[in-house]
């Protein structure tokens, strides 16, 4: 499973009130995205953000981002959009 399936994962279950699962989730694509191009290591550090409360900043990280990957904008509108 790749990165941002991870960190989906891991907005998934910080969504359903699960905090053991988003963490193990968020935990296993922060592993992952170290070997990884630094777009799925912004979308993960984005839904990181999002899972820790800090919604303004993945918010403006996310902008920062669509901005050099315009093909991202739909899945970082849901990321940052989610609960």
């Amino acid at each position: 499973m790749d990165p941002i399936e991870h960190a989906r994962l891991a907005l998934m279950a910080a969504d359903d009130g699960d905090a053991v699962a988003a963490q193990t989730h968020l935990s296993d694509a922060q592993g992952r995205a170290r070997a990884i191009a630094r777009r799925d290591r912004q979308v993960v550090e984005i839904a990181a953000l999002v899972i820790s409360g800090r919604r303004e900043r993945a918010a403006g990280l996310a902008l920062v981002h669509t901005s050099e990957f315009p093909a991202d904008i739909d899945l970082l509108a849901r990321v940052v959009t989610s609960k």
